[in-house]
């Protein structure tokens, strides 16, 4: 029985070693010859969702990234029916097949006033989404954008 097992383990032992693991591009169409700013550069025009305490309301609009070096990203939000035209700055990174996008700073390189995020996936759709203070006639409201469009 003893020597059973031992030819058992033997066997395993001997069929672990010719494991293999696979290769690690899962898929061959990414390329990441292109740095995230330039990879993630150009006009993205679809549909804004503005929401607050007077509802919701969708419009159409664009965000623009274009390639400010190698670190940097200029972002201009553009929506002309929601009073929203904005510059800001952002880093972006390669991420899970596409790219994302942030801001958190409070600095004057952020012209939109409030934090930021979003994401590009591989196809070229993007969804990115903030909150921030507007006046409206004489009281500031909190809204909460979404954009989400294509390249």
């Amino acid at each position: 029985m003893k020597r059973f097992i031992y030819s058992v383990v033997a066997l395993l032992t001997l069929g672990f070693t010719f494991v293999a693991c696979g290769d690690d591009n899962d898929d061959p169409n990414i390329s990441y010859d292109k740095t995230a700013e330039q990879g993630s550069a150009g006009t993205y025009t679809g549909e804004w969702t503005r929401s607050g305490d007077d509802g919701t309301a969708t419009y159409s609009g664009s965000i623009t990234l274009e390639a400010a070096g190698t670190n940097a990203t200029n972002v201009t939000f553009s929506c002309p029916e929601a009073s929203l035209d904005a510059k800001s700055i952002a880093n972006v990174w390669h991420a899970n097949y596409g790219y994302e996008f942030f801001n958190q700073t409070a600095s004057d390189a952020n012209g939109l006033g409030a934090s930021f995020s979003g994401r590009i996936d591989d196809a070229g759709n993007m969804n990115a989404s903030f909150t921030l203070s507007q006046k409206v006639g004489r009281k500031n409201y909190e809204f909460r954008y979404e954009f989400r469009g294509k390249k």
